[in-house]
């Protein structure tokens, strides 16, 4: 449609074709991807995450050079099974795969089974068989007779949940087999890698720090018994982490036993490293690069890293830069030659896996996504470099034609760099930088009336220790179709630009992150892009805890917030949360309970006096990362003081929503309630209406 014959209409009320239907279906993903390089490296696996089936994960595969669905196998489609882990809470690393038999951890009950998929049976629970002990990270030795995991131990709820490194022999059992104990000693243990001459790597780390903030990269020996099982291992050492204070992730071997890794130790970038054979860490770039080659694992199995088959010391490598571009390439580790590959203009990349095409041709393995093309999984012929999506699972392919199909509706983000300031604020405050992607409002159908302005969403994503990524994402094309504009901010504290920015959050939580989220929606109003009078923000878990900071600390900025399971109280959460973030708070606040008026004085509850704009709650019941409570506590404060509040409780929800019904709900909701707000009619009917108390 031409500009004359588009329809005038108010920004907010255009209608689209992303409906929160099509979010929801867009929100089932492609991930933790494995290729059986034992014994069949033309077949590759991955996890699909279904919000139509309750967000259950399913394990599937084909060969990596079937670009239909000739040899697709959906290999638990009983909706008994779930592959999902809780370890840590956020999970990841749920199975492995060798020969065909596939390990994994089952979400209802935590027990770890065993599945053949050459055969027509059931999996068999095998291991311990014990429910309060919590299993991730597989790696199958390539023997096939046992997996080396982490075990996160439940059995006392007084001792903290320890980690262990342990074997768990893949044989059928009638009886619970007691894990074997390779290594304890550190408060968290994570990625074992095993070489073919059975050493073994992998990286630990201690409270208070974060895996970001400071591991330790150990290598060691596999001892094992006569039937080639494991009893314990010899020369435990230690590679890096031990006198530098670095992040250290991603240990791999290559094919000739040179153990490479990632590291921020240079610079504060994570950049590639590699063992020498005199056991010296060497940098496997030709100089330190201020880019990022990987990103912080909040989950077991990231990969942005991977030995290229009978190699050597080369391995495909991705960085990131501060444009929002990612770079794609090999890496020789000893001449340090980077042989960059051309890519269709993807933004993010990750799940690298090597395979093998069945003319014998090497392949990478990867998901994949840009502005207009939805993460989806792919494979790059190196030698020809070349990438062809496979498109045989329906996440990918659905999310795929949903972006050719919307290509009038689509808003390409641009990256905007603008100034801020470093605490402690005031008039004497250090002017600094800090990036966002902005959308403008785009729809093929509409224009606004002459002189207005579109209203402007700032986003605040979670973690905090995390990042925005200029990646095609429908729930951020739901608003800027409807003609919201919206900045996807990347406040100090996030990551992708190395140690020093994402330190910039050390201890100033509640800060850094509010100042930033502030400045950049004064700044695009300040430049004319949008309405000064209809700012409004949303974020989901810490970036809910930024947004409701903003509308308490900063009521003069934004007319309406959306938080989605986001933290109202710092000090509740440092009482409540689970193991993997107990002592996170002690970076981003400060020590607990000496710093506990600074806990209380950054806490948006407290400061529930200063709010004077309307909020949306969403929140799941069954959360344990942010309790319940904190959204409970926020809306009586609320509602108490006659400010329009809305709360939305989800059953069987927990951090984050994946069942489709409640996703719909949760993206309607909010367009209500920000329309009742704002002053615009959305042009979607929402079914139920918001209750919205003190309306």
């Amino acid at each position: 449609m031409n500009t004359a014959e588009q329809i005038v209409s108010p920004y907010g009320s255009w209608k689209s074709p992303f409906t929160a239907e099509l979010v929801a279906s867009a929100s089932a993903s492609v991930g933790s991807v494995l290729v059986d390089r034992a014994t069949n490296p033309s077949r590759v696996y991955w996890l699909e995450a279904r919000p139509s089936e309750g967000g259950r994960r399913t394990l599937l595969s084909k060969l990596v050079d079937d670009y239909s669905d000739a040899t697709l196998v959906e290999h638990l489609a009983d909706p008994r099974w779930n592959v999902r882990t809780a370890v840590h809470e956020y999970g990841g690393g749920a199975y492995a795969v060798h020969n065909g038999r596939v390990v994994f951890a089952n979400w209802s009950d935590q027990g770890v089974y065993l599945l053949d998929t050459a055969q027509q049976g059931e999996p068999k629970r095998i291991g311990s068989m014990d429910d309060r002990l919590r299993y991730a990270s597989f790696a199958i030795h390539e023997s096939g007779k046992f997996a080396v995991c982490v075990c996160e131990d439940h059995r006392n709820p007084t001792t903290g949940a320890p980690a262990m490194l342990v074997a768990i022999a893949l044989t059928e059992s009638q009886e619970p087999r007691p894990d074997v104990v390779l290594f304890v000693g550190a408060d968290f243990v994570s990625s074992p890698a095993m070489s073919s001459n059975d050493d073994i790597a992998f990286f630990t780390w201690d409270n208070p720090d974060m895996n970001w903030d400071a591991t330790t990269l150990r290598r060691a020996h596999l001892l094992l018994d006569r039937g080639g099982l494991p009893i314990g291992l010899e020369r435990v050492g230690v590679v890096a982490g031990q006198t530098e204070r670095e992040s250290i992730y991603q240990p791999r071997f290559d094919s000739e036993g040179t153990l490479h890794f990632i590291s921020d130790r240079i610079g504060g970038f994570w950049n590639p490293y590699h063992e020498s054979a005199g056991g010296e860490v060497v940098l496997s770039l030709a100089e330190p690069m201020e880019a990022e080659f990987a990103s912080p694992e909040w989950s077991f199995g990231e990969s942005t890293m991977q030995p290229v088959p009978g190699g050597g010391p080369r391995v495909a490598v991705t960085y990131g830069g501060k444009d929002g571009q990612s770079v794609l390439g090999i890496l020789d580790a000893v001449t340090h030659v980077f042989e960059e590959l051309p890519t269709p203009g993807w933004s993010l990349m990750g799940e690298f896996q090597f395979g093998t095409t069945r003319s014998g041709e090497p392949v990478l393995v990867l998901v994949a996504g840009g502005p207009t093309e939805p993460p989806s999984l792919f494979t790059y012929y190196i030698n020809g470099m070349t990438s062809t999506r496979l498109s045989a699972s329906s996440s990918s392919s659905s999310s795929s034609a949903m972006a050719d199909e919307m290509a009038g509706f689509v808003s390409v983000p641009r990256t905007i760099a603008f100034p801020t300031r470093l605490p402690p604020l005031g008039d004497n405050s250090t002017v600094a930088e800090a990036y966002a992607y902005y959308y403008p409002p785009t729809n093929r159908d509409y224009s606004a009336p002459t002189g207005e302005l579109p209203p402007l969403l700032v986003v605040s994503h979670g973690g905090p220790t995390s990042a925005a990524h200029a990646v095609y994402q429908p729930k951020i094309q739901y608003w800027t179709s409807r003609g919201f504009a919206v900045a996807d901010v990347n406040y100090g504290g996030s990551t992708g630009y190395g140690r020093a920015y994402r330190e910039r959050l050390y201890p100033q939580f509640g800060i850094v992150d509010v100042e930033d989220c502030c400045a950049v929606a004064l700044h695009l109003s300040a430049t004319g892009l949008v309405d000064r009078s209809r700012l409004s923000i949303l974020g989901g878990s810490a970036g809910g805890f930024t947004t409701l900071a903003c509308l308490a600390f900063r009521p003069e900025v934004f007319a309406v917030g959306a938080s989605f399971y986001g933290i109202s109280d710092l000090e509740i959460l440092i009482k409540e949360t689970h193991k993997f973030e107990a002592q996170y708070p002690v970076h981003l606040v400060g020590p607990y309970p000496e710093a506990r008026d600074v806990y209380r004085s950054r806490s948006p509850l407290y400061s529930a006096d200063r709010l004077a704009c309307p909020v949306i709650f969403l929140q799941g019941l069954e959360d344990k990362v942010v309790p319940p409570n904190q959204a409970t506590l926020m809306v009586n404060e609320l509602r108490e003081k006659g400010i329009k509040v809305a709360h939305i409780e989800f059953e069987g929800e927990q951090h984050g929503f994946r069942q489709a019904k409640n996703i719909v709900r949760a993206q309607e909701s909010v367009l209500f309630f920000f329309g009742k707000i704002l002053g615009f009619a959305p042009a979607d009917r929402v079914e139920p209406a918001v209750p919205i108390y003190n309306e």
